[in-house]
């Protein structure tokens, strides 16, 4: 199965975006409204002009809803609208003369399906959009990214939602948890225990494999987080829930360990709960696990007695994982240990924690820390923290904090803020949240299930603030509550395009100049291969950094003249995300 998810994702990213295309293709549906529009090279052409008009327009496109020029071949249009049909059309255009229009090619956009039936609302109580980062928003409750005014501009497709009756309520699944973009433009997400890579219009791309082979059971019950990392691997937070007992043991010690115990597949297991990590490749091979029970205390810890509010305070609970930038080591948090421990990848030990500190077994570094939620490396080697602080019933509020892990000042809390809102909040039950720094300095704070995105300065000033809320009037009991949110910079941080500046050069001209556009919204590094089919080859080169809609000549050293009719291939891929290629070709000519 995982074979085939590769095969697929390496086709998506390499053959469709190794040559020119069409895109948005004629008839395509989509979920999304910012949209990279993309078109063939026209000869000759130093600009392009791309126009769009509703369908019922006409061919005149007579009213023309938006043009834009650009000077690569593909461009991206904001602000198109969910639930209309939509045609387009482009023209190249060589010393300010346009040529014919190539088109036009028909789409549609389809509505958010939560949002048409009511589910899901969004309110943005403040927008000082002078101070904030702007941008736009992804959450996992609305299941959507939406602009800072509140506007989806895209929503998580081809996912089959059901009902389900749970404790005389009607509720709705897959739970969606941990949703994410990727500086690589794909989203990442858990629906229920799956864990998920998928592209813009949701066609999958990856699925970790849930085969137990770290767990030693059927599945690894994944959880609460998953995250593809820089080097193309995946990172995913899991637990050990049911381990086989030995044949031949104390029956004593075991009632003590495994009060709780079953016969599945004829063999006896007893139940435990121990957070796990595993990180896989593309193929979904293992290439690095970490099991807790060698660090936790397993008598005192893994013992669970039955489904009772006991039982679920009586194991760790892993919620959060972080992964420095480059891949030593991993955090998580432990919310019942009310602790987040440091791990090593090489040893697999935990070489610092924070949180409660008591003789014995306690951390490294005393920490105030409540069932806390989220903890993420920020670049400065800092940890941020979401204390959800959950006291239930009690008068208490929630506060996002970053603390230091710098020897010497370990454990020092560099900034909180309190969410302390209002007497619903403090007497809440808290679950979920997150804190994330902008680029700006600001913090992006998530509070969880009470429903609360905001953006904080420094001098925790509030500058953008959007309330979710779920409607439990439109119909059936709506499951899912706000577990993470995060701002990204558009659906496009990761885009770019390829193109020689002549198809054709001379059998004696040694050299030939390509341009690379950034067509994404981060800055990237391009990786550059250039070989011919007739035996010669150059060595791979680099660009330097090209910002944002930004864009470099090169010019390429061939080496040796070669034979008329040779084909020259140049191969350029992203630094950030290495699977997306493009591919072009010089002929030598006579």
């Amino acid at each position: 199965m995982n074979t085939r998810f590769f095969a697929v994702f390496i086709c998506l990213f390499t053959c469709l975006r190794s040559a020119a295309q069409i895109i948005p293709a004629p008839g395509d549906k989509l979920n999304y409204t910012q949209v990279m529009f993309e078109y063939e090279k026209v000869k000759g052409a130093d600009m392009y002009v791309v126009q769009i008009a509703e369908n019922s327009a006409g061919p005149s496109f007579n009213p023309c809803l938006i043009e834009q020029k650009d000077s690569a071949t593909a461009t991206r249009i904001d602000n198109l609208v969910f639930g209309k049909k939509y045609q387009w059309r482009y023209a190249g255009i060589h010393q300010g003369k346009r040529g014919d229009w190539n088109g036009p090619f028909q789409f549609e956009t389809m509505d958010d399906p939560l949002r048409v039936k009511g589910l899901v609302d969004v309110v943005i109580t403040q927008n000082d959009s002078s101070a904030s980062a702007g941008g736009l928003i992804i959450d996992d409750c609305s299941h959507s990214i939406m602009d800072r005014h509140g506007k989806v501009i895209w929503w998580l497709p081809k996912v089959k939602w059901r009902p389900v009756r749970e404790k005389g309520k009607l509720d709705i699944k897959p739970r969606v948890l941990d949703l994410k973009l990727t500086p690589a433009g794909t989203i990442t997400y858990l629906a229920d225990t799956t864990a998920l890579e998928c592209d813009l219009r949701g066609t999958e791309l990856w699925r970790a494999p849930d085969d137990g082979k770290v767990s030693g059971f059927k599945s690894e019950f994944y959880n609460h987080y998953f995250e593809r990392l820089p080097n193309g691997h995946y990172m995913v937070l899991s637990r050990e829930w049911w381990r086989k007992i030995p044949a031949y043991h104390d029956t004593a010690v075991i009632w003590k360990k495994y009060p709780w115990r079953a016969i599945l597949d004829s063999a006896e297991y007893g139940r435990v709960n121990f957070p796990t990590v595993i990180e896989y490749d593309k193929r979904g091979q293992v290439v690095w696990s970490w099991k807790s029970e060698d660090y936790l205390d397993s008598d005192a810890l893994s013992p669970i007695a039955g489904d009772t509010k006991a039982e679920w305070e009586s194991y760790p609970h892993g919620n959060a994982l972080s992964v420095d930038k480059n891949n030593e080591y991993v955090y998580m948090g432990l919310r019942n240990m009310n602790r987040i421990i440091k791990i090593e990848k090489k040893t697999g030990k935990v070489v610092d924690s924070w949180g409660a500190k008591w003789p014995g077994t306690g951390a490294l570094h005393e920490l105030n820390l409540k069932q806390q939620h989220d903890t993420h490396l920020l670049d400065d080697g800092s940890i941020a923290v979401y204390n959800s602080n959950n006291y239930p019933g009690s008068d208490s509020s929630s506060r996002a904090l970053i603390f230091s892990q710098k020897p010497g000042d370990d454990g020092r809390i560099l900034w909180s803020f309190d969410c302390d809102f209002d007497s619903l909040d403090r007497h809440a039950l808290r679950k979920g949240g997150n804190v994330d720094r902008l680029k700006n300095g600001n913090y992006l704070i998530c509070t969880g299930m009470t429903g609360r995105i905001l953006e904080v300065t420094k001098d925790k000033k509030i500058v953008w603030e959007c309330r979710i809320t779920v409607n439990n009037k439109s119909g059936p009991t709506f499951f899912q509550w706000l577990y993470r949110a995060h701002s990204i910079s558009s659906l496009y941080p990761c885009y770019f395009t390829l193109q020689p500046l002549l198809d054709t050069i001379n059998a004696g001209s040694r050299t030939f100049n390509i341009r690379i556009f950034n067509r994404g919204s981060e800055s990237d590094t391009y990786n550059v291969q250039v070989n011919s089919p007739s035996g010669w080859a150059l060595p791979q080169f680099s660009t330097d950094v090209i910002c944002s809609n930004g864009s470099v000549t090169m010019t390429v050293n061939r080496g040796k003249s070669g034979l008329a009719g040779d084909k020259i291939l140049v191969i350029v891929t992203s630094k950030t995300n290495p699977d997306f290629e493009r591919k072009s070709w010089v002929v030598v000519g006579k």
